[in-house]
């Protein structure tokens, strides 16, 4: 009876979990360069021998949480003629500057200009070159290279900072569009190609995560009912074990 309501309880918290990361996805279905929250679960088997002894043989196995991680599929890419606008294709990421000396990744390649000419998100945060250094532009029309170079009215000034992980599970989320991951995860971007004036959308499909939602739903709601008998039952046996029936 533990056993049932601890499995119960698992797969209700699993149930949770993934209607939290499908509900942040479709928040987020028109957020430039957003890439999907997933979560991942477990088989777990007992470690308890059945009565023979025979350590071969496994009684029992479970599914349990596993962990979130950020699916990494590149999004449709849309022209939008904006100078400071860059999609990257292939498996690369700008290179954005948290605080001094910290650096987060990014595909949102829809970024700004300030006063002083210093490439910036749209969070506001600095958008660092090949070298880690911010990137300030001058005046003058913008136009940058396949390979991420920078020219300003026909002058070289800088190449955009991209790099590419070794190991893409071991990236976190830090907000809507910012991940990180150590630095021994990152390396220059090679075999890529940035596209000036287009943004790359969000990798969400609605109408699929609207389909996984019902179907989750669905797995919950009989989860529940699996639990509202299981405590029916124990009611039950607290109520009868240990009464004398009469003849």
């Amino acid at each position: 009876m533990n056993s049932g309501f601890f499995v119960a309880g698992v797969s209700g918290q699993m149930a949770q979990q993934k209607m939290d990361d499908i509900s942040h996805n479709l928040a987020n279905v028109n957020t430039v360069g957003y890439l999907g929250s997933r979560s991942s679960f477990e088989t777990v088997f007992t470690n308890k021998n059945p009565a023979t002894g025979n350590p071969d043989t496994v009684p029992a196995a479970f599914q349990s949480m596993g962990g979130q991680f950020v699916d990494t599929r590149a999004g449709i890419i849309e022209q939008t003629g904006n100078d400071f606008d860059f999609a990257i294709l292939g498996k690369g990421w700008f290179r954005i500057q948290t605080a001094p000396g910290q650096e987060a990744y990014t595909r949102a390649g829809n970024f700004t200009q300030d006063a002083q000419g210093n490439l910036l998100t749209q969070g506001g945060k600095p958008v660092l070159d090949t070298a880690g250094a911010p990137i300030r532009l001058p005046a003058g029309r913008l136009e940058a290279t396949e390979q991420g170079e920078l020219l300003v009215n026909g002058q070289l000034v800088t190449q955009l900072g991209m790099v590419s992980f070794s190991d893409p599970s071991a990236i976190e989320r830090i907000g809507n569009v910012l991940v990180k991951t150590p630095q021994s995860n990152t390396e220059p971007a090679t075999d890529i190609t940035l596209r000036q004036g287009a943004l790359e959308g969000s990798n969400v499909n609605s109408v699929l995560a609207m389909t996984e939602m019902i179907a989750t739903l669905r797995s919950y709601e009989a989860t529940v009912k699996m639990i509202e008998e299981y405590n029916q039952q124990s009611s039950q046996l607290t109520q009868q074990v240990g009464q004398v029936q009469g003849n």
